[in-house]
């Protein structure tokens, strides 16, 4: 009996170490011309994107910058501009989606950081978000507090 409890639980740990796969195929996570919101002039310039700074890996300043043209799920409109990446793997981020359905418009500064692996991971209200860098663009898995995960790919913009 000890066998089997200790099996079950080496499979569910092991079951939390793999990704999951988004069920819809990655052309419904990218939309063309999807728009979230327009981001106000800061007087203290923190919706800029900071130059890279020195000495820091290619593979942590390549997420500087903004990305979208992604949905959620195929679904509501999401974007990130990436404004700042630090020496200790701390990230600022402009978190932005679009109304869609129920849910309003929303925009959020977060600290995300840059994990051991290179993946950017951004707390949220519903849960964090993990983003990993894959043929020059981001995809994003959300792990919703509730259960579950959203997919998105987002796009380099020009800023």
């Amino acid at each position: 009996m000890k066998r089997i409890v200790a099996s079950a639980s080496l499979l569910v740990l092991l079951s939390a170490c793999v990704e999951p796969q988004a069920s819809l195929p990655d052309s419904a996570l990218i939309r063309a011309g999807c728009y979230t919101v327009d981001l106000y002039d800061d007087p203290y310039r923190r919706n800029e994107i900071q130059p890279a700074k020195v000495g820091l890996s290619d593979n942590w300043n390549r997420y500087l910058g903004v990305w979208g043209e992604g949905a959620w799920n195929g679904g509501q409109c999401h974007e990130i501009h990436v404004t700042e990446v630090n020496q200790d793997g701390s990230v600022v981020v402009i978190d932005t989606v679009a109304p869609y359905e129920t849910l309003r418009a929303e925009s959020h500064r977060r600290t995300g950081r840059i994990d051991r692996n290179g993946r950017l991971i951004v707390p949220g209200s519903n849960g964090p978000t993990v983003y990993s860098y894959e043929n020059g663009r981001l995809r994003g898995t959300r792990f919703r507090r509730s259960g579950g995960t959203d997919h998105v790919i987002l796009s380099p913009q020009s800023s």
